[in-house]
């Protein structure tokens, strides 16, 4: 299976980019590219984001079966390759991974409430996709999705999940968390202002076994 990576990056985090960049290379990833905001003040904030993310998601095109967007604040757990190698291997239908549950926003005690049900190696089922800092993609999905949303207006992460949404096809979240997020690293966004609002469920220390139960959020 061929897998190719998306490093979606800010210039202002252009450091700890190219630091997740050269982490990915170690690993037997197909193709792994930073692509960098060129947007300014000129925009908000969500359309620079979209901007980034839109160009991040193309770049998988072409490139393998299976595509990775991982945003420049997210941190790689133990045994990254091989979770997310086995992690679509174990997926029950083809549709869109996220690696990344987090414990704040959008519903956190609904969302705690379903992580508290699951063990390591389980499945999280939403109808959304509710956090954009690590995903996975089926490549031939890329192009249909991007011409879905053409000239929406939400959030990142709204957009791409609401191809899946309308075309009823659920996000899987994986558990544990095979991305974590950089709670020091300020969001470009204004999200998780307080300390410890922006990090992840339960993060991965190991190789998962994956179990094939499905919980809904």
């Amino acid at each position: 299976m061929r897998l190719s990576v998306a490093i979606m990056a800010h210039p202002k985090r252009r450091e700890r980019a190219e630091q997740l960049e050269r982490e990915l290379a170690a690993m037997p990833f197909t193709t792994v590219g930073i692509v960098y905001n060129e947007k300014g003040e000129e925009v908000t904030p969500h359309e620079r984001e979209w901007h980034t993310g839109e160009r991040s998601l193309r770049f998988g095109i072409g490139k393998g079966e299976w595509h990775l967007v991982v945003q420049d604040d997210a941190v790689l757990t133990p045994n990254f390759y091989e979770n997310v190698l086995g992690a679509i291997q174990a997926l029950p239908q083809k549709t869109l991974i996220s690696l990344y549950t987090g414990q704040a926003r959008p519903w956190p005690q609904r969302i705690t409430h379903a992580v508290n049900k699951a063990i390591d190696g389980d499945w999280l089922r939403f109808w959304m996709l509710l956090w954009g800092v690590g995903l996975v993609i089926p490549t031939d999905h890329i192009e249909p999705m991007l011409e879905f949303v053409e000239g929406r207006t939400e959030p990142y992460d709204t957009r791409v999940g609401m191809f899946y949404n309308r075309n009823m096809m659920p996000v899987y979240y994986t558990m544990p968390s095979l991305v974590d997020h950089n709670d020091d690293t300020a969001s470009l966004l204004g999200h998780g202002i307080l300390p410890g609002a922006r990090v992840a469920h339960r993060p991965a220390t190991g190789l998962v076994t994956w179990t094939g139960t499905v919980i809904d959020i």
